[in-house]
């Protein structure tokens, strides 16, 4: 079984781009009370071929469906790029790894259903040209109201910055000086994590914005706007000479939540039956 969750995502006079609404609880286990990211994001890239997606989309809801009869743990969320490439990514948090083992070694117990994904992975095989996984750990240090819940996103702004060797406490010094500037502003929110494993595990920060409707960006625009007003010119420009030292590269991303190959608690259909009841 492939457990789900994960990746990817411009510097915009640095963090500017950061101004959306709050939060991001990316915990998909069984609470629905819960409003803080998970401690841990496990996530997987599948990059689907041109012309393919609608074959994957197909294969992916039918495993979601054998993972819900099956009543398997490991619940994670499915999204579909709107910009970027063909990048389909699967988001899971957990809180330790313990807890991935054990919910780990009960799916596989599941000898009918691990029949049927290893199948369904076989018959997606030609579909993808590329799959890879990462592991990522929380910084609530670097975060900023994150008190939505993943449920209600419709949309996720993706942003990864990769850091210059020997920067990365300037790097987190620069994000706080932004999130404190940010503060009072009730429309900016984000979480970030740190890549713990996967490929450029020691260079790379992972920013989420959950999104209730893309009309979170107008807003984003708005704010950035007053965003020398907020922050103070100088430093604004302080910040922006530093961060151009400080990262390697970076890139935002907007990605829409796919109800149909995201496998959500049962509470999440009840309490939302119009959006992830969808079949």
């Amino acid at each position: 079984m492939r457990v789900r969750i994960a990746s990817v995502a411009s510097v915009c006079v640095f963090l500017a781009g950061f101004t959306f609404n709050p939060g991001f609880a990316a915990h998909a286990q069984n609470q629905s009370q819960q409003t803080g990211p998970s401690k841990y994001l496990y996530i997987t890239n599948d990059i689907v071929k041109p012309g393919q997606a609608g074959a994957f989309y197909k294969i992916e809801a039918d495993e979601v469906q054998a993972l819900r009869a099956a009543n398997a743990p490991s619940h994670y969320l499915g999204t579909v790029p709107i910009s970027g490439s063909n990048d389909v990514v699967f988001f899971h948090g957990f809180d330790s790894f313990a807890e991935l083992q054990k919910n780990h070694d009960a799916t596989m117990a599941m000898t009918s259903l691990i029949d049927k994904l290893h199948a369904d992975t076989a018959a997606e095989a030609p579909l993808v040209s590329d799959h890879y996984t990462s592991i990522y750990e929380y910084h609530s240090d670097l975060s900023l109201h994150v008190d939505r819940k993943v449920e209600d996103a419709r949309f996720l702004d993706i942003t990864v910055f990769h850091v210059n060797p020997g920067h990365h406490h300037d790097f987190e010094a620069l994000v706080k000086v932004f999130a404190k500037a940010q503060e009072s502003n009730p429309n900016a929110g984000w979480a970030v994590f740190e890549k713990m494993y996967g490929h450029d595990s020691d260079d790379t920060y992972l920013f989420i914005t959950l999104l209730k409707s893309l009309s979170d960006v107008d807003q984003e625009v708005l704010d950035d706007a007053k965003l020398p007003d907020a922050m103070g010119k100088d430093q604004l420009q302080l910040n922006s000479a530093l961060a151009s030292q400080v990262v390697k590269s970076s890139e935002s991303d907007l990605y829409a939540v796919n109800p149909t190959i995201s496998y959500a608690p049962d509470s999440w259909l009840t309490d939302s039956p119009d959006f992830w009841g969808k079949k």
